[in-house]
């Protein structure tokens, strides 16, 4: 059975002799951009820029956080409750020394000052007027040096990194960043001879991270770590989630009906002897858990209809003879359930495009050395056409998706995995904001793996990484992009068990120990739990 864990969360730096205003300050994260944000509804966060990794790496670690963006918004009395206290411990800033017009931002002074409001600042943002004069740092210009990271004091900020200095540099290349002069801050660490990590105290704690605000350093191991720590050091506490060797194995297209007909994908499907071999048994000896990505309308082509795949024994178009019985793979799968080692997932309702009608098509009757294989296997986004998918199908395909494995496995997934990577990105009809909407909360192949939530949609990618493996295929953990900050994925498919019933048992094998497995729905728990 697999074994009970919990994720790594971390009460870290409780500082007891916090001044009493400090001490009543909520817990709770304020990210401040400028104009960074591409959606102009403030829903949708994909987009590989700094804004996006922020917003990615504090929703991982779970740390309670809004936006305020002031392209839209000014700094002002919202961040006040009704008895006028702050409504938010620490300010992130991230906005940006050409968007913090001193108009907007000059009730900053009183919030740090007076309020005792805490305050990251990152690159230069710290250009502003206000905020030079609460880091106590003047700046000067951007630089561009080949001078890698040096620790100047020990701080619970650089306590322990000394020997990780070298995350920084860069083999010598020069690496953009903002010249700053000390004017009261205590600098922490360098580049070169300029500061490059201070902290000051005018009321509130004020660190300034001498970052580029650009994905290239903030990915940097080293630098999420001084970020982390520059939150918790200013909050004075945190609770935050950590995923060492974490791993979701996921096996896409049980359900699906193309490889009864498609030449480039035909295989037998699973029948349930062949995943309690296959799969049950050696997920039991490693103490592994696998998510299962159903697919739970079967797209039958001399019906024209979709049915369920469930009641299905059919003969195979490609060889006339391979007998198909998803009768009994549903057997394996219920078994599995049984036996703790699966979890079931929305792998979409068909695998299909909505439109199998429209030109090209039809599809129903189209040959298999011409039309047919032209790319149908795709649901949320219509790369034959070119095209978004509207909406309204969207939803439509979803909510049966739900609806039907609710029916078939008793279960309502909060992970939807899209089939063959397609989705449509117009906000109009973004596929995620339709998963979210319809109360899914965590995401994968919708060009990146991404929490969807009430509140936003945030691409979690490249923090949380998406590996692929083929039966075929050498592996082991090296080549896993392990990071602390979140779980990684690594996605096979049923045909890879349909091909050599060893394949599972030899990936975890070559996996080797030390890694702890968990479901997509557990990541999903961590990311939506509400400190």
């Amino acid at each position: 059975m697999h074994r009970a864990a919990i994720c790594g969360l971390f009460l870290a730096g409780l500082w007891l002799a916090q001044a009493t205003a400090q001490q009543t300050l909520p817990y709770r994260f304020l990210l401040v951009i400028g104009d960074q944000w591409k959606d102009p509804s403030s829903f949708v966060i994909d987009q590989q820029d700094d804004f996006q990794t922020l917003a990615a790496l504090l929703t991982t670690w779970g740390l309670p956080f809004d936006i305020l963006r002031l392209d839209q918004q000014r700094l002002d009395y919202h961040l006040f409750d009704r008895d006028e206290r702050p409504r938010y411990g620490t300010l992130v800033w991230d906005a940006g020394w050409r968007a913090a017009d001193q108009d907007r931002i000059e009730l900053l002074g009183e919030l740090v000052r007076k309020h005792g409001v805490n305050l990251v600042v990152l690159g230069d943002s710290v250009a502003a007027p206000v905020i030079q004069e609460l880091a106590r740092v003047e700046y000067v210009s951007e630089f561009r040096l080949g001078d890698g990271l040096s620790i100047d004091k020990d701080h619970f900020l650089t306590r322990g990194l000394k020997e990780r200095e070298g995350e920084f540099h860069s083999s010598g290349n020069p690496l953009p960043g903002s010249k700053v002069i000390a004017r009261g801050a205590t600098v922490l660490a360098r580049r070169g001879p300029l500061p490059f990590l201070t902290v000051n105290v005018p009321g509130g704690r004020v660190v300034w991270i001498g970052l580029e605000r650009t994905p290239a350093q903030l990915l940097k191991p080293i630098a999420r770590d001084l970020l982390k720590r520059s939150l918790v050091w200013a909050q004075g506490y945190a609770l935050y989630a950590e995923y060492p060797r974490n791993l979701l194995l996921l096996m896409d297209d049980m359900g699906t009906s193309d490889r009864t007909f498609l030449p480039y994908w035909d295989y037998r499907t699973l029948y349930e002897n062949d995943i309690r071999q296959g799969l049950i048994v050696p997920l039991k000896r490693h103490e592994a858990v696998m998510t299962q990505d159903v697919v739970s309308g079967y797209v039958d082509r001399r019906r024209r209809r979709v049915v369920s795949p469930w009641r299905q024994r059919v003969i195979d178009e490609i060889d006339g003879k391979t007998v198909h019985d998803y009768v009994s793979a549903k057997r394996g799968l219920e078994a599995g359930l049984r036996e703790g080692v699966f979890e079931i997932a929305c792998h979409g309702w068909t695998h299909m495009l909505p439109d199998l009608d429209s030109p090209p098509g039809p599809f129903w009757d189209a040959p298999m050395d011409g039309v047919g294989t032209l790319g149908w296997d795709v649901e949320f986004g219509d790369r034959l056409r070119g095209r978004d998918i509207p909406a309204i199908l969207q939803r439509q395909h979803l909510e049966r998706a739900l609806e039907s494995l609710q029916e078939d496995f008793g279960v309502r997934p909060l992970f939807v995995i899209a089939g063959g990577g397609a989705h449509s990105t117009s906000l109009a009809h973004h596929s995620q904001r339709i998963a979210a909407e319809l109360g899914f909360g965590l995401s994968s192949d919708f060009g990146s793996i991404g929490y969807l939530g009430p509140d936003r949609v945030v691409a979690l990618s490249p923090i949380a990484q998406r590996h692929t493996w083929r039966y075929d295929q050498k592996i082991d953990a090296s080549a896993i992009a392990w990071t602390i900050d979140a779980p990684s994925f690594l996605i096979f498919h049923d045909r890879d068990v349909s091909l050599d019933i060893r394949a599972t048992e030899r990936l975890l094998t070559s996996l080797g120990g030390g890694i702890r497995y968990m479901a997509a729905g557990e990541y999903c728990g961590y990311l939506h739990a509400r400190v």
